[in-house]
């Protein structure tokens, strides 16, 4: 993975450039009218000269409302497990410092995140996770609510060992793959309402007061938490965006050098530090812009040409 930060590779200016453009045009609030890329020039050819006819431009469809709705709803959903878990975490460290460094999943029930706070017992003749603390967390107000320690001779519940048991497959399966992301991760495990798998994303956590696109990967995990069915790395590059200590009147950017849809990480990273919002994302074919609260929009074709060939959706 590779870290982007001033620099700007030579084969990528034009693209930049262009989306610089497409900043002020969003700032001042001037529409935005993309040009179709590979246009032939007016006017005749000099004399002697060949004829060239131009090919026809390609036309890539754009994305449905629905699938810029779901990428929508998947990222909130991944911001709203890491609130659940830096707020719960941050409410307890301070009375009980072993929560600081404690894995931590969180779980669904009925509606009702549950954060469950593990450390790993090293003593015994095998090493198992210990339950320190099953904290039900207010999503609705932000809030910590009812909080329970329980004895670490019992055997914890089933549903957060399973969650659990995902993320550890899934770090696995991670670090196995060359040219992976690495750690620290911030995690999101979710079971899927259908087949009884679990979806788990890893992103790379960030230095402070800097937001991190890219080093992030959506896995697919058995039913029991065992087995990695799918992995999917979400960007070939990284980029990181510094955050400012609040909202201002540019909006922020990076780019896709292949694939034309923003990642449910990339809205969850947005969510995650709103005053980067509005946030741009550019693709081979297409322009972006995600909100603050997660919404995206569509902002129409990207008029630069691609350097390579993006990935289709």
């Amino acid at each position: 993975m590779i870290e982007r930060r001033s620099a700007v590779p030579p084969g990528r200016h034009l693209r930049l450039v262009a989306a610089f453009g497409l900043v002020a045009a969003v700032t001042s609030g001037t529409s935005v009218r993309a040009q179709t890329a590979g246009t032939a020039p007016q006017g005749r050819p000099a004399a002697g000269t060949p004829a060239v006819t131009a090919a026809p431009p390609v036309a890539f469809a754009p994305p449905t409302g629905e699938e810029l709705q779901t990428i929508s709803e998947n990222g909130r959903r991944i911001a709203a497990y890491h609130e659940a878990v830096t707020k719960t975490r941050a409410a307890l460290a301070p009375q009980h410092p072993e929560v600081a460094e404690a894995r931590a999943v969180v779980v669904d029930r009925n509606g009702v995140p549950h954060v469950f706070f593990f450390h790993r017992d090293e003593t015994g003749p095998q090493p198992r996770w210990v339950l320190i603390a099953d904290v039900v967390y207010q999503s609705r107000a932000g809030e910590v609510g009812a909080t329970v320690f329980p004895d670490p001779a019992k055997a914890p519940p089933a549903d957060a060992v399973t969650h659990l048991r995902a993320i550890e497959a899934a770090r696995a399966g991670v670090v196995a793959k060359p040219g992976g992301p690495t750690g620290p991760w911030d995690e999101a495990v979710f079971k899927e309402k259908t087949g009884g798998a679990y979806m788990v994303y890893l992103q790379t956590q960030a230095a402070p007061n800097t937001a991190r696109f890219g080093s992030d990967a959506r896995l697919r995990i058995s039913g029991d938490g065992m087995q990695v069915g799918e992995m999917t790395v979400l960007h070939v590059e990284t980029t990181a965006v510094p955050v400012p200590a609040r909202a201002g009147a540019s909006p922020t950017l990076h780019s896709h050098p292949q694939g034309d849809l923003p990642t449910d990480t990339d809205v969850a990273m947005v969510v995650d530090h709103p005053t980067i919002a509005p946030h741009l994302i550019l693709t081979p074919h297409h322009m972006f812009r995600i909100e603050s609260d997660g919404r995206v929009s569509y902002l129409g074709p990207n008029a630069v040409p691609p350097a390579a060939s993006g990935g289709g959706r």
